[in-house]
C-alpha cells in the first residue's frame, strides 16, 4: 500500500511512530532507574545484616565468652582467640563458607594494635568523618574500586570501660597481648575514644550489569510490542477512517455530480479532510438554496400546524384523564374498607371517564357475586363465552358494550363490562387502555385482600395476646413497654399505686433484675412470686423482646410444705428412737435415785438427790415432747367455737404480758362460726403462737400482741401478730422445722412450731408466715387458717373447755420455755 506524502494516514502514523519511540525511551529509562533503586536498597539490607551480624558475635564475646573465660583461666591470663571481641570478629567474618556472599569485611583503625588491620587511605577518611561528627552512627555510599563499582557502609566502634583492660595502660595489660604485638600500639586509650571502624564492602557490579541486561531486553521486546501495536493500529485507521472518509467523498460525488467534477477540475488538496470540507462547503451551498425553497413553503405550513395542534390537544386531554382515573382508583383502594365499597368506587369512576350508562364487574369464581352500577342490585347481561373471555385475556370492544378481564399475575379474578346506550367509536388505542383499566383493578383487588387477611390476622394475634391469663408484655431495646395485655396492666397498677411514676415503670424495674439468660424469678412486696422469661425477636434484630411473667406463688408455696413435710417425717423417726433408747436409762436413774432419797438422811444428800430427780423429770418431759412430736395423737375435728376458746386462753396468758410491760389483745368478728377442730388442739397452736409472740416483744415499754379472728371463704383465719423486730428473711422458710431454734441452749427444745404445723396440717388447715411491713409496726404475723364446721356437725363433748386451758396446766403455757418459742427460728432473741 502506497502512501501519498501529505495524505492523512501518513501523517498520523508519522506522529504515532514517534509517540511510541518515547515511549519505548522513556519505559526503558524508568526500568534502569526502578532497578537501580532496587538494588541499592538490597545492598543495604545486606550490608546491615552483616554488621547486624558483626555486632551480635561482638556482644555474644563480650556478655557470655569473655565473662566465662574469666571463670576458667587465671586471672592473669589471656586468651586471645576467645576473649578478644575483635579478634573473633575478624575470624568469623572471614570464614571460608562465608566468600560466596561476595562481601569483604574489616575492623581497622589508626595505629592499630596489629599492622595487618591498619586503616587505609579510604578507610582513614571514613574514621577521620566519625571523628569530626561524633553524633554520626553510620555512613553509607557507592564508589569506584579497581574499576567495580561497590557499595560500602561504615560503623564507629568506640571504646566501653571493660575495653581498657587491653587498650589500656601496658602495665595491667595481659602478658599475652604484650608477648605476641608489643607495648607500643594499641594503648593509652580511654572510655568514649574512637576504637575503629567496621567496615563492610560489597561489589554490586555485577548487578549494574545485569540491570542494563534486563533493561536492554525490556526496552526490546517492549520495541516489539510497540512495533505489532504500531502496525495494528495502521491497519485499524486504514479500515475506519481512511476508507470511512473515502465513503463519504464517494457519496457527495454521487449525490452532488456537478459539484464533485467542479471539485475535481480544482488543484489537489493536502489531505482526504481538506477534500470532505470542500465538499461541505458545496452541500452548505445547496442547503442555503434548500432553505429558501422552505421559506416559501412555510407560509402555507401554519394551516396545517394549527389542525395537528387541535388534535395533539384532545389526545393529550385524553391521556389526561386517562392517568387521573387511575389516581382516583388508587384513591378509592385507600378509602375503601371492603372488596364492595371498592368495586362501586371504581366501577362510577371507570363509568363516567367513558361516558358509559352502565358499568359492572362479575367473579369468575361466582357469578352471584357481582357489583353494579348505577344500580347496585341489578346484574349484567353477559356474553354466554364470557368465562372464554376471561381465560383468554383479551378485551372484547364491541360499539355498545366493552368487556375487560380482570387479571392480576396472570390469574383470572373477573370480567369487567361497561355499556352505552348509543354506539361509541373505537380508536386504536382503547385496546391497551382497556386492559390496563382491568390490571389496575385486579392488583388493587389484590392489595384489599391481602390487606383485609392482615387486618384479620392482626385481630386474631390481638384476641390470642390479649386472651393468655399471664402477664404479656413487647419490650424495645430500651426497655420502654410498646404493647401489654389486661394482666400485664393490672400487675403494673398494682406496682406503680402510691408512686409518682410513670407507667410500667415498677413493672420495668422487676424485668431488670432478671439475669442476662432471660429467666429467673422475682418477689414482690406483697409475697407473690412471679416466673420471669425475655425471649427476643429474631425479625426485630435483637432490637425488641416478649416479657412474659407466670404467677407460681401457690407452686412454691407447696413445693415449701412438701419439704418442710419431708423434713417432720425425717426428723420424727429420729426422734422416736433417740426418745426410746434414752427413755429407759433415765427410769433406772430416776429408780436408783429414790432408792437414795430413802435411805439417806442427811440434808446435803436429800438435796442432791432432788437436783438429780428434778432433772430427770425435765429430761423425760422432753422425751415426751419427742414421743408426741414422733407419734402424735390425731387432732380431733370439733367442732368448737375458736372465739371462745381463744378468749378463755387469752385472760389466762394476759397476766403474763401485762408483768413484762406489753399488752395482749384479742379482736374477733362477730358470728363466727364453729371451725372443724378440737378444742384442745386450738388451744395448743394459740398457746404456743401466743407465747412466741410475747417472747419476741419481751423488754419493749410499748409491745403488743394482737390476736385476730375472721373468716376468709369457707375457712376461719386466727392471725397472731406482734410489733417485735421481725424474722429475719433467711429464716422464714425454717421456721416450722424440727428442732430449729435461734435462743440460747436450754431455753427450748425447737419443736412448738413444728406441733403447731403438723397439727394444722392434720386439720387440713394451712399456716403462714410473713414479716409485717413498718407501716402496719412491723413484726411478725402468723396466719392459720382451719375449715369451717359443717353448720349439723354435733358438738362433741371433750370439746366444751373449762376455765382453764389444757395447755395452761401442764407448763407449757406458763413455763419459763413453752416448746411453742424455740419453733419461732428468731423471736425471743437478737437475731430477729
Amino acid at each position: 500500500m502506497r502512501l501519498a506524502p501529505h495524505s492523512l494516514q501518513s501523517k498520523f502514523l508519522t506522529g504515532l511512530c514517534l509517540v511510541m519511540a518515547l515511549m519505548v525511551g522513556f519505559f526503558a529509562l524508568a526500568l534502569n532507574l526502578h532497578l537501580e533503586r532496587l538494588m541499592e536498597g538490597e545492598a543495604r539490607e545486606k550490608a546491615a545484616l552483616i554488621l547486624s551480624q558483626v555486632e551480635a558475635v561482638q556482644g555474644y564475646v563480650r556478655t557470655s565468652l569473655r565473662p566465662v573465660m574469666y571463670h576458667l583461666v587465671p586471672e592473669d591470663q589471656f586468651i586471645l582467640e576467645a576473649m578478644s571481641t575483635s579478634y573473633v570478629t575478624r575470624a568469623v567474618m572471614s570464614d571460608q563458607n562465608l566468600a560466596r556472599e561476595a562481601f569483604i569485611y574489616r575492623r581497622v583503625a589508626i595505629d592499630a594494635r596489629n599492622p595487618d588491620y591498619e586503616a587505609d587511605e579510604r578507610e582513614r577518611a571514613y574514621i577521620e568523618r566519625f571523628k569530626a561528627d561524633p553524633k554520626l552512627e553510620q555512613t553509607e555510599e557507592f564508589a569506584e574500586i579497581g574499576g567495580v563499582r561497590c557499595f560500602i557502609t561504615a560503623r564507629p566502634q568506640r571504646f566501653e570501660e571493660g575495653c581498657l583492660h587491653c587498650h589500656g595502660d601496658p602495665a595491667e595489660a595481659p602478658r599475652e597481648l604484650i608477648q605476641r604485638y608489643g607495648s607500643s600500639r594499641g594503648f593509652g586509650r580511654h572510655v568514649g575514644d574512637l576504637a575503629g571502624i567496621d567496615l563492610v564492602r560489597l561489589k554490586v557490579q555485577r548487578d549494574l550489569g545485569g540491570i542494563r541486561e534486563a533493561t536492554l531486553s525490556f526496552a526490546m521486546l517492549f520495541a516489539g510490542g510497540v512495533l505489532v501495536l504500531f502496525l495494528a493500529i495502521q491497519g485499524f485507521f486504514h479500515r475506519l477512517v481512511v476508507q470511512s472518509l473515502r465513503r463519504v467523498t464517494t457519496m457527495m460525488q454521487r449525490l452532488f455530480p456537478e459539484e464533485a467534477r467542479h471539485a475535481q477540475e480544482q488543484p489537489d488538496h493536502d489531505d482526504e479532510i481538506e477534500g470532505i470540507l470542500h465538499g461541505l462547503e458545496i452541500f452548505a451551498e445547496h442547503l442555503r438554496h434548500a432553505r429558501q425553497d422552505l421559506t416559501e413553503y412555510a407560509a402555507t405550513l401554519k394551516d396545517k400546524v394549527a389542525a395537528r395542534t387541535v388534535a395533539v390537544t384532545h389526545l393529550a386531554e385524553e391521556r389526561r384523564a386517562d392517568v387521573a382515573l387511575f389516581v382516583d382508583l388508587l384513591g378509592s383502594l385507600s378509602d375503601s374498607q371492603t372488596k364492595q365499597q371498592m368495586l362501586r368506587a371504581a366501577l362510577a369512576l371507570t363509568a363516567k371517564r367513558f361516558g358509559a350508562a352502565r358499568a359492572g364487574y362479575v367473579c369468575v369464581l361466582a357469578a352471584t357475586d357481582f357489583a353494579s352500577w348505577p344500580d347496585p342490585e341489578r346484574p349484567f347481561e353477559l356474553p354466554a363465552d364470557w368465562h372464554d373471555l376471561v381465560a383468554a385475556g383479551q378485551p372484547r370492544l364491541e360499539p355498545q358494550a366493552w368487556y375487560i378481564p380482570v387479571q392480576t399475575s396472570g390469574t383470572s379474578r373477573g370480567l369487567l363490562t361497561l355499556q352505552w346506550n348509543t354506539p361509541q367509536k373505537r380508536s386504536g388505542r382503547l385496546a391497551d387502555l382497556a386492559r390496563a383499566i382491568g390490571q389496575q383493578l385486579g392488583i388493587a383487588m389484590e392489595n384489599l385482600e391481602a390487606l383485609d387477611g392482615l387486618l384479620r390476622q392482626n385481630s386474631m394475634l390481638a384476641s390470642i395476646f390479649e386472651g393468655i391469663a399471664d402477664p404479656l408484655l413487647l419490650l424495645d431495646a430500651s426497655g420502654s413497654v410498646l404493647l401489654a395485655n389486661s394482666p400485664a396492666r393490672a400487675l403494673a397498677a398494682s406496682l406503680d399505686a402510691g408512686r409518682h411514676a410513670r407507667r410500667f415503670q415498677g413493672l420495668i424495674e422487676l424485668l431488670e433484675r432478671v439475669s442476662d439468660s432471660g429467666r429467673g424469678e422475682i418477689e414482690l412486696s406483697d409475697g407473690r412470686i412471679f416466673e420471669t422469661n425475655l425471649y427476643p425477636i429474631p425479625e426485630s434484630g435483637g432490637e425488641r423482646h416478649v416479657a412474659s411473667l407466670r404467677e407460681v406463688t401457690a407452686e412454691r408455696r407447696m413445693e415449701g410444705q412438701m419439704r418442710r413435710n419431708e423434713r417432720i417425717v425425717a426428723v420424727g423417726q429420729l426422734a422416736a428412737g433417740l426418745a426410746h433408747e434414752i427413755n429407759n436409762p433415765l427410769g433406772v436413774i430416776r429408780c436408783y435415785a429414790e432408792l437414795l432419797q430413802a435411805s439417806q438422811h442427811g440434808e446435803q444428800a436429800q438435796a442432791d438427790l432432788a437436783i438429780i430427780l428434778r432433772h430427770t423429770d425435765q429430761a423425760r418431759r422432753v422425751l415426751r415432747d419427742l414421743l408426741d412430736f414422733a407419734r402424735p395423737s390425731p387432732a380431733q375435728s370439733g367442732p368448737s367455737d375458736v372465739a371462745d376458746v381463744a378468749g378463755r386462753l387469752v385472760s389466762v396468758l394476759r397476766p403474763r404480758g401485762r408483768g413484762a410491760t406489753t399488752r395482749l389483745e384479742l379482736s374477733a368478728k362477730d358470728g363466727l362460726p364453729r371451725v372443724a377442730a378440737g378444742a384442745d388442739a386450738l388451744e395448743h397452736i394459740l398457746t404456743n403462737l401466743i407465747m412466741n409472740a410475747l417472747d419476741a416483744i419481751s423488754g419493749s415499754p410499748n409491745g403488743c400482741v394482737d390476736v385476730r379472728l375472721s373468716r376468709r371463704g369457707d375457712m376461719a383465719e386466727i392471725a397472731v401478730a406482734d410489733n417485735g423486730p421481725g424474722i429475719a428473711p433467711e429464716h422464714l422458710d425454717r421456721v416450722f422445722d424440727p428442732f430449729f431454734t435461734t435462743k440460747d441452749v436450754g431455753k427450748g427444745t425447737g419443736l412448738g412450731l413444728a406441733v403447731v404445723y403438723s397439727l394444722v396440717r392434720d386439720l387440713d388447715g394451712a399456716i403462714e408466715v410473713e414479716n409485717r411491713p413498718a407501716a402496719e409496726g412491723g413484726g411478725a404475723r402468723f396466719r392459720v387458717l382451719l375449715p369451717l364446721a359443717r353448720p349439723d356437725a354435733p358438738q362433741r363433748p371433750d370439746d366444751v373447755g373449762d376455765d382453764t386451758p389444757d395447755g395452761a396446766t401442764d407448763g407449757d403455757a406458763t413455763g419459763a420455755s413453752p416448746d411453742g418459742v424455740d419453733g419461732d427460728a428468731t423471736q425471743g432473741d437478737d437475731k430477729r
